[in-house]
């Protein structure tokens, strides 16, 4: 289903869009969940469970994975996912989770269900489930950095909070197709005939990425046209497009037209010199002011 904005996004003023945003209903390839304590019970395929209460020996974990191939190279705005839950325990208690990125590959065919994925310490979205029916969980953040590759795509992990009872949800194995889990995302179309020209004309990237405390942007420029060049440097952004870093490369503007790689360390501090908060941020190529090409990374602590 198509609907029609009455904006225009400008990300960093490198790419361009259309006027048209799409919406695109995912249903995951793979979901399970995974019970570490109870070795000789099968899981439930149709069902997904997470709790994290030891009283009664319960830790059980959700693993959600989503193909976002057809969106490669798409600016996504939103992504909510969908979860209808059919049982909370104790009734009209909370089951408080966090949502992480699971760091290896798996499948649920291969998975072992008795052992937990392993996954990256950050928390992209926190919610409480008090209620049976559907659920609206943002997990746009993640999406968008799955969609950038700042991170591999190897789903998401739900784990309740320390003394949550269960929640137990659908999965895409019910044999009643509308309750089960699925991705909502909101997209814009790219042009990816300037995509590509911004490609051929600059090399920019940063390493390590995520990184802590700090990381190198390296870049460099690949055609003659700015043989000129005055002023290189690169400024940085909050997911907001506040700039709160300018980075000046010095004695850059002499190698611009050969096509050298140069560098800049990005310490992760603001221009007052104060630490910036754990995120993702937008890492801008300027030259003689004007923005050349961006990127995306994440700063994880």
């Amino acid at each position: 289903m198509k609907k029609t904005i009455l904006f225009i996004t400008i990300i960093l003023g490198t790419i361009a869009i259309s006027l048209d945003a799409d919406l695109i209903n995912l249903t995951p390839t793979d979901d399970m969940y995974t019970d570490v304590e109870h070795t000789t019970l099968p899981p439930t395929i149709t069902e997904l469970w997470v709790a994290e209460f030891a009283p009664a020996g319960h830790f059980e974990r959700i693993m959600i994975k989503f193909d976002l191939a057809e969106l490669e190279d798409q600016i996504i705005n939103s992504a909510i996912l969908h979860l209808n839950r059919f049982m909370g325990c104790p009734m009209g208690g909370t089951t408080n989770v966090n949502f992480y990125a699971i760091s290896e590959d798996w499948d649920e065919t291969s998975w072992d269900p008795h052992t937990h994925a392993q996954y990256n310490s950050y928390i992209w979205s926190s919610y409480g489930f008090n209620y049976d029916g559907w659920h609206e969980i943002d997990v746009t953040e993640l999406v968008q950095n799955w969609n950038e590759k700042t991170i591999a795509n190897y789903g998401l992990l739900m784990r309740a909070e320390t003394g949550s009872k269960w929640s137990k949800f659908y999965s895409k194995d019910h044999s009643e197709e509308y309750l089960h889990p699925y991705l909502e995302i909101d997209y814009t179309p790219v042009n990816a005939d300037e995509n590509t020209i911004a490609a051929e004309k600059f090399k920019l990237n940063n390493y390590p990425n995520p990184f802590n405390p700090s990381t190198t942007i390296s870049f460099s420029i690949t055609t003659e046209s700015t043989e000129n060049t005055e002023k290189v440097g690169i400024e940085i952004f909050n997911v907001k497009g506040q700039k709160i870093r300018t980075l000046e490369c010095i004695g850059c503007d002499n190698a611009a037209s050969s096509q050298m790689m140069n560098s800049i360390v990005w310490h992760g501090r603001d221009d007052d010199n104060k630490p910036v908060s754990s995120g993702v941020y937008f890492y801008q190529l300027q030259i003689d002011g004007q923005p050349a090409a961006s990127r995306k990374m994440m700063l994880l602590k």
